[in-house]
């Protein structure tokens, strides 16, 4: 029998998700609970009250809310009297409502309370064993706060046996105690590690006394332990200490973590979107195709899949894509739009655009219309299909131009589908039969809504065990699936109740912090965790704390708690998002301690943990919201801080992140925040950080962008610090070796002087990552290179940079460099060596080499062996100019061992050659081997540039092997006579250019005395010429494929040959600087132009004006008028 329809339905509208009121005719999310709270004048997360409903109606829905918690509090007493048990496949309307009150108070307690009391055990007795806490009076209050926490700790393993309102108020009061218990123990390790550093400097010969703690506050905080320890008696649990242990599994392809845009069961769904956009994208406005559905359908999957999909990025000329969320503030929203696409009001262009406008909350028709207006504006001419994703009806009537495409459930297959591809992706397998039928009724439980799908499948990959499938299947949380999300949440709830660890899920719920679609950058967070703490592990687990945070990250991800992840050029992921119902599950679970404050000001929060505020510049923090107790404050991230309030009142933060304009300086009094761990300062006017900084050791993470012009002197007092993270401009401090904890500098500079020099480097044994050295003239030898131990080092992104030097030297101090295995990445500048060592392109050793550029060694006489490295993708050559011959020192190494391969450059994308002014020969490397020895040189090279090569002549034959090559920019080379794969502009007797190539600029080169072909290029797309001679420019007419050409500065051109009029795929036409261009071709021949969209005339004086007869059927004209174009590539 179906659940009975709530009666306080009848005063909303049902929008699946979402209802609206009949009175108010306001919008919320949410269901029958939610209706009777906004009728009833009950305030609640995202609800307003309605002033609109009648008397009768209000006094019938308080009563009812009202009569809930007396049912709530009565079906308490009556379980715990009968002592009943609750079958695994039923459970009561009044206990379903028990476990949704209770587990948003649990779920904080649970993640902060057996995690944190288990971190100050180890902490306490750490301390307590130390010598000088013996010294300074301390060791007995010491040992006596650890067996009280051991204690406490011991109960907490049982606290799931009880569960009653007593419980959980002892374990609020724990919560406040043991972050106090914090705060203390924390004080102790600040004055030890304040006393070395003041030892090192030789500031004080031995220790003093204790200066931010004493006595009475140890006395305390045990008084406050023992009352709870002695409270737990009364609760019936044991003080026996159970022992657990914690199996993590993470074995899963970390590229299936990325795969979080696929669709399944919606596949013709895609198909029909993509065919109604390209049909309707034809004609000139605006068009708006709403996407609808509950949350969790897929609505933002779908319209990513539609961003990438391949029909769509051919046929549109930019694309962008816009999260709008909850405010929807026109200015806003328009600038995105404007920076997305990429719009410059001065230079107006003609174009077909593509815009998704993510998650839209509008109420009434008048800010969509001004925010139509805006893109009215963009250009008449112009095409702007918008694709917008929306939870409501409502909003879809108000914007759609285009039928709203509303998302159905999706079938129990097509749920099984996705729950089998995540569980199975990487095992190779296929379910039993039994996991397969239990599989299934789980998918059932997914009631059509993929996102639930998709996360609980990324929870069943680590548990392939029938027994552990039927407890997911018979869990009693699946009852609550009438919750106000869809079900989302009981899903959410049961795979981070399978989380495998418990501080785990106090770093997914710290992330509550973050605002909605916030882009969460991974070494960032990591760091917000490890300042937190929440990274401590045993020693025993033998991994530094980022290793944890890395971890960590990466089971949040395989579990789909974060999703798109992005990676950088070398393959590291670098950041992620929250799907929005993940985001307030998470701030669902820590709001009481998390806020985020984003324009309007908010009552008293006096438990507020963790602070994020976005301010005007204008309004003060302290008007911001009242009653709250900034001294409990542990992470604060604020735009636009005003410091109405001394910074010092903020004593207990562990993070601070500061950014915004309207923030000048930072106080002194920063010295006082002596538990900050990460501080962090962004696109500030700050220019200089006071000295005080320097007291801060327990600071792990220094992050300085901006204005700021270097480091505090003593930086190296900070002894505890782990991460540097600087713009390079900056001044480096002194005794940088100090800082032995480092693991990431971005960049050092090496001075003459003692305590500057780049043995620094050398005792910094943990760094890792990337770093850029300067100054490297000051480097005298050899040895002293080696010093600084970078082959040690797991660098894998490199810079070495001089300013002036000897060759001599150079060359021997280069040597000495020889960085790590694991190196991605090298940049070498203004080297002034005669030759590079041989550790240089090293394939044996630097397999993992993907990136090198060598700009400005401009006493080099040869290129370094290069040909070999199998990971290879961007190499880039400037101001070599000494080189006169690239033979086959550039492919293979001298002792033959080229004949183990039969691929040179076999993963080569990118080859920039560049002020290479007495290159005169490039050989071919099949030239330089007997028969058949090479078989591929360049096979995956997509883009080649050439420029200000002034001596060369041709380019080698294994050029023309490049099937992928897809742009070439040849500039500045007067002297070569021959271009690959560009038709008859190759070497003389080639009629088969690659077919992949699509762009070609060639710019201020010599003449091309080429004999006329009829070769036909089927996939030239661009072509930029500038100052080339009239021959040249009669071979476009055999590109048919042309969109774009662009001609500059011809000085004989007078008229356009007529056969212009057969380039049919043309869309957009350039000239440029042509001084004697009176005549376009016959109005016929342009008339056969149908493509023809744009057509720009600049500096061409003697053009005729009367020659507009013949283009007036091109929409978009500019001629001898505004400024001057760009090239679209």
């Amino acid at each position: 029998m179906g659940r009975k329809r709530d009666r306080f339905w009848d005063y909303a509208e049902d929008l699946k998700g979402h209802f609206k009121c009949n009175y108010c005719k306001h919008q919320f999310p949410g269901g029958a609970s939610r209706i009777k709270s906004h009728l009833a004048g009950v305030k609640g997360h995202d609800i307003r009250i309605c002033d609109f409903v009648p008397e009768d109606v209000q006094k019938e829905a308080y009563e009812a809310t009202q009569g809930t918690n007396k049912k709530l509090k009565n079906a308490s007493i009556s379980s715990s009297d009968k002592g009943s048990t609750i079958p695994s496949t039923s459970i009561s309307t009044i206990q379903k409502e028990k476990i949704v009150t209770q587990s948003e108070e649990e779920h904080i307690d649970e993640i902060v309370l057996d995690d944190v009391v288990g971190r100050l055990v180890t902490k306490a007795f750490s301390l307590a064993t130390k010598d000088i806490i013996f010294k300074w009076g301390f060791k007995e209050e010491l040992e006596s706060l650890f067996d009280s926490l051991y204690k406490i700790e011991v109960v907490l393993h049982q606290k799931r046996q009880v569960s009653d309102e007593s419980v959980r108020k002892w374990l609020m009061e724990l919560r406040d105690v043991a972050y106090e218990v914090n705060n203390v123990l924390d004080e102790f390790d600040y004055e030890i590690i304040r006393q070395k550093v003041q030892i090192q400097s030789q500031m004080i010969d031995e220790v003093c006394s204790f200066k931010f703690c004493n006595h009475n506050n140890v006395k305390t905080i045990k008084q406050w332990l023992d009352k709870l320890v002695n409270d737990v008696a009364g609760f019936g649990l044991r003080t026996e200490l159970l022992k657990s242990i914690i199996k993590i599994r993470l074995d899963k392809n970390e590229d299936s973590f990325l795969n979080d845009s696929e669709v399944i069961g919606r596949e013709c769904e895609v198909v029909k979107i993509v065919n109604e956009l390209i049909s309707s994208s034809n004609q000139q406005g605006i068009s708006v195709l709403p996407i609808v559905g509950m949350p969790g359908l897929g609505k933002t999957t779908l319209a990513r899949v539609l961003y990438n999909h391949e029909e769509i990025n051919k046929h549109f000329d930019v694309l962008a894509w816009v999260h709008v969320g909850g405010n929807f503030d026109v200015e806003e929203i328009s600038i995105k739009i404007y920076k997305s696409l990429k719009i410059d009001l001065t230079n107006l262009e003609m174009k077909k655009y593509f815009l998704v406008l993510d998650d839209i909350w509008i109420e009434g028709r008048d800010k969509w219309d001004i925010l139509r207006r805006h893109l009215d504006g963009i250009n008449s001419n112009s095409r702007i299909n918008i694709i917008v994703t929306t939870r409501s009806n409502e909003v879809a009537e108000i914007m759609r131009t285009l039928p709203p495409h509303h998302l159905k459930e999706l079938s129990q297959a097509d749920c099984w589908s996705i729950l089998e591809k995540r569980v199975f992706a990487d095992q190779g397998k296929s379910p039993t039969f039994d996991l397969k039928v239990s599989g299934m009724e789980i998918a059932k439980r997914c009631r059509g809504v993929p996102l639930v799908a998709r996360i609980l499948g990324e929870a069943m990959h680590v548990k392939c065990d029938e027994k552990e499938w039927l407890a997911i299947q018979n869990d009693k949380i699946w009852y609550l699936l009438d919750d106000d999300n869809g079900g989302i949440f009981p899903a959410l709830k049961l795979c981070f109740d399978n989380l495998p660890i418990p501080s785990l899920k106090k770093c997914f719920a710290y992330c509550g912090i973050f605002p909605k679609d916030y882009d969460i950058k991974k070494d960032e967070l990591i760091q917000y965790w490890m300042a937190e703490g929440f990274l401590e592990l045993a020693e025993e687990a033998n991994m530094v704390m980022e290793d944890i945070g890395d971890m960590y990250f990466n089971i949040l991800l395989a579990t789909s708690f974060f999703q798109n992840a992005r990676k950088d050029f070398y393959g590291n992921i670098i950041s992620c998002k929250m799907h929005d119902l993940v985001h307030d599950f998470a701030h669902l679970i820590s709001k009481s301690e998390t806020l985020i404050l984003e324009r309007d000001p908010v009552d008293s929060v006096k438990n507020v943990r963790h602070l994020f505020a976005r301010l005007d510049g204008k309004t003060t923090l302290g008007s911001s919201f009242s009653g709250v107790d900034f001294t409990k404050l542990r992470t604060l991230i604020s735009e636009n801080f005003n410091f109405d309030i001394m910074l010092s009142n903020f004593k207990c933060l562990r993070v601070l992140k500061l950014f915004g304009d309207s923030i000048v300086e930072l106080p002194n009094s920063i010295e006082q925040l002596i538990h900050l761990r990460l501080l962090c300062i962004s696109g500030t006017t700050i220019e200089a950080l006071p000295k005080s900084i320097t007291k801060l050791y327990n600071l792990q993470t220094l992050r300085i962008e901006g204005y700021v012009r270097g480091l505090p002197e003593d930086l190296s007092n900070l002894i505890n610090l782990r991460h540097i993270h600087a713009n390079h401009f900056m001044k480096i401090p002194k005794n940088m070796g100090r800082l032995t904890c480092l693991q990431s500098l971005q960049f050092f500079r090496v001075g003459p002087d003692e305590g500057y020099r780049i043995k620094e480097l050398g005792c910094l044994k943990n760094l890792k990552g990337e770093i850029n050295i300067y100054n490297l003239e000051n480097v005298e030898d050899m040895e002293e290179a080696k010093s600084a131990k970078l082959k040690e080092k797991e660098i894998f992104k490199l810079g070495l940079n001089w300013e002036y030097s000897g060759e001599d030297k150079d060359v021997k101090v280069l040597e000495g460099l020889q960085p790590h295995p694991n190196l991605k990445s090298l940049t070498i500048n203004f080297y002034r060596g005669k030759k590079f060592p041989s550790w240089v392109g090293l394939s044996s050793l630097y397999h993992n080499l993907i990136e090198i550029k060598l700009r400005y060694c401009m006493d080099c006489e040869e290129v370094p062996t290069l040909g070999q490295l199998p990971c290879l993708r961007v190499l880039k050559i400037i101001g070599m100019c000494e080189v006169r011959c690239i033979g086959s020192e550039f492919y293979f190494y001298s002792d033959g061992s080229y004949r183990n391969t039969t691929t040179l450059f076999p993963a080569l994308r990118i080859l920039e050659l560049e002020g290479m002014e007495t290159l005169e020969e490039w050989k071919d490397a099949k030239e330089l081997t007997t028969a058949d020895e090479v078989s591929f040189v360049f096979p995956c090279l997509e883009k080649l540039i050439i420029r200000i090569c002034n001596k060369l002549r041709y380019l080698p034959d294994s050029l023309r092997t490049c099937v992928s090559l897809q742009k070439l920019v040849v500039e500045d080379c007067p002297n070569l006579m021959s271009l690959p794969g560009v038709g008859s502009i190759i070497r003389r007797g080639i009629e088969d250019p690659p077919n992949g190539l699509q762009c070609v600029i060639y710019s201020k080169n010599g003449d091309l005395h080429l004999p006329s072909t009829s070769s036909i290029h089927p996939s030239l797309q661009m072509l930029k010429l500038i100052r080339c001679r009239y021959p040249l420019l009669d071979q476009i007419q055999y590109f048919i494929a042309l969109k774009i050409l662009w001609i500059e500065g011809s000085y004989k051109m007078v008229a356009l040959p007529e056969w212009f009029g057969n380039l049919s795929s043309l869309q957009e036409l350039y000239l440029l600087r042509c001084w004697k261009l009176v005549h376009l071709p016959m109005e016929e021949a342009m008339r056969r132009l149908t493509q023809l969209k744009k057509l720009i005339i600049f500096c061409c004086p003697n053009f005729e004006d009367n020659e507009r007869i013949k283009i007036s059927h091109v929409p978009w004209v500019k001629i001898n008028d505004g400024e001057e174009p760009y090239f679209p590539s």
